[in-house]
C-alpha cells in the first residue's frame, strides 16, 4: 500500500466526492444508514433503472442473497411503506406471494439522490455518459 503523501490527487477527489455524498445521504437518506436498508433501496432502484429486472419473485427472492435475517428485512420493508416509499401488492400471477413496487416519492428521492451524486463527483471529474 503506497504511504498517503504518495497518492495520486485524483484519489483525493474520489474520496473527497464520498465523503460529501454520504454526508447527503446522512442529512437526506436515513434509510441508508442501515445495511438492510441500504439493501433494499438498491435492489429497489435497480427495479427502477432496469425494469428488465424487476422484482417480480416473491419477496424471499428479494431477500435472497443478502446475509441478513428476514425479520430485519422485513422490518427496514415495513418502515420503508410507512415512509410512502415503497407499496406491497400482491402478485397477479400468483395471490400467495407479494412483490415490492416503488412509489413515485421513492422515484422523486432516487433522482435528488442521482442528482447529489453528480454534483458531488463533478467537483474533481468530469462525468461523460457511456
Amino acid at each position: 500500500m503506497e504511504p498517503i503523501e504518495k497518492l495520486s490527487p485524483s484519489w483525493w477527489g474520489l474520496i473527497s466526492s464520498l465523503a460529501e455524498l454520504h454526508q447527503w445521504e446522512l442529512e437526506n437518506l436515513p434509510i441508508l444508514s442501515t445495511l438492510t436498508g441500504r439493501h433494499l433501496y438498491y435492489r429497489m432502484a435497480e427495479e427502477t433503472f432496469h425494469p428488465e429486472m424487476a422484482l417480480t419473485k416473491a419477496l424471499k427472492d428479494l431477500f435472497g442473497g443478502a446475509h441478513f435475517t428476514e425479520k430485519a428485512l422485513r422490518s427496514r420493508m415495513r418502515e420503508m411503506e410507512r415512509q410512502g416509499l415503497i407499496e406491497t401488492i400482491t402478485r397477479q400471477s400468483d395471490a400467495r406471494s407479494k412483490q415490492l413496487v416503488p412509489t413515485e416519492k421513492f422515484h422523486e428521492l432516487l433522482q435528488a439522490h442521482a442528482e447529489q451524486v453528480r454534483q458531488s463527483f463533478d467537483k474533481h471529474y468530469l462525468l461523460i455518459e457511456k
